[in-house]
């Protein structure tokens, strides 16, 4: 939609130019993206293959004069539920103000990236290389493409996604739900490996794909199911010190046990979401049920909120637990 105006003005303008008697050699001026809780079952970003699938879009390069290309690039979003505008427009956006663009888990992991690189990046265009749906999201991934010190490379791999359940009162084909980006993924060239480390290795980087898939289940079972865990040989003191070396920040949540303190209750967790507020950081609520093993009628429910920020060394780390909306009137007995 978006390259069919371009090329509508393009053809204008070089039609322009001809009966002026005038021709211009314009470089091509980069273009931009449009702008992805989850189960464990991983809602987990979809992949593109590392060579990607096809050629990238071939876009006419846009003709304008010099005081217009940041007009053309900070282009504004006009339809949301377009996973492809929204992509653009973050290629175009990046590393600007891209709020509006982004969903708020992806949004709270821009905070403090190095993006300098993005800077030595020209002629971008996109490429879509997959596309699937579950029964929770839409999702769209896009490589960007530029050139790198005279070299044409794959830049980096976005995915946009949103929910598949649309609003209530429509069908699944008037989705009028709004895709947002909610990972990024260096290319492989510019990440390079172990022996030859890329431009791009060792760069604090948003949220990628993989991190997106992981970090919910790997906080279940490193940082919640270890607060949860209720061990009556073990002082207080004992199991703070046990819970330091997974968050940074000490924890008031106290696991359920028996009214004696003799044994612990049996727990099992039934979901867990990114639960993020635009402009927080990322949070992760995580719900669930506690029973007790011998007394089946003593039951309740649970519900725990972790917070994940960007640690000393830059890796996203788990600050703190606790509980939320947490029903109390039929709770376990400390």
């Amino acid at each position: 939609m978006g390259s069919k105006r371009i090329r509508a003005v393009v053809i204008g303008t070089i039609a322009l130019l001809i009966l002026a008697g005038l021709v211009w050699l314009i470089p091509e001026n980069p273009l931009g993206t449009e702008d992805r809780p989850q189960d464990e079952s991983t809602e987990s970003a979809v992949m593109p293959s590392d060579g990607g699938s096809g050629s990238p879009e071939q876009t006419s390069p846009p003709v304008a004069a010099p005081e217009e290309e940041d007009e053309q690039q900070a282009a504004p979003v006009s339809d949301m539920t377009d996973p492809e505008q929204v992509a653009r427009a973050f290629m175009q956006s990046y590393p600007g103000d891209v709020a509006d663009l982004a969903d708020p888990t992806f949004l709270a992991s821009l905070d403090g990236v190095e993006v300098g690189l993005l800077n030595q990046i020209s002629n971008m265009r996109l490429e879509h290389v997959d596309q699937a749906t579950d029964d929770m999201t839409e999702q769209h991934a896009y490589t960007i493409h530029g050139t790198y010190q005279g070299q044409d490379i794959q830049a980096y791999t976005i995915v946009v996604s949103r929910p598949s359940e649309p609003i209530e009162g429509e069908s699944a084909d008037d989705n009028g739900l709004p895709y947002q980006v909610d990972s990024f993924d260096w290319s492989p060239f510019l990440l390079g490996d172990e022996d030859s480390p890329g431009p791009a290795a060792g760069l604090v980087s948003p949220l990628t794909a993989q991190q997106r898939g992981d970090l919910i289940a790997a906080t279940r079972t490193g940082v919640i199911a270890q607060v949860l865990t209720y061990n009556p040989d073990e002082s207080e003191k004992e199991r703070q010190a046990r819970l330091d070396e997974l968050m940074l920040e000490p924890t008031d949540v106290q696991p359920p046990s028996s009214r004696s303190g003799r044994y612990a209750m049996k727990v099992e967790i039934t979901s867990q979401y990114y639960s993020t507020e635009r402009g927080g950081p990322i949070t992760i609520g995580y719900d669930g049920t506690w029973v007790d093993p011998y007394n089946n009628s003593r039951h309740g429910p649970w519900s725990l909120t972790a917070t994940i920020v960007r640690g000393e060394d830059d890796r996203l780390v788990v600050q703190s637990v606790e509980e939320s909306n947490l029903d109390e009137s039929d709770g376990a007995e400390q």
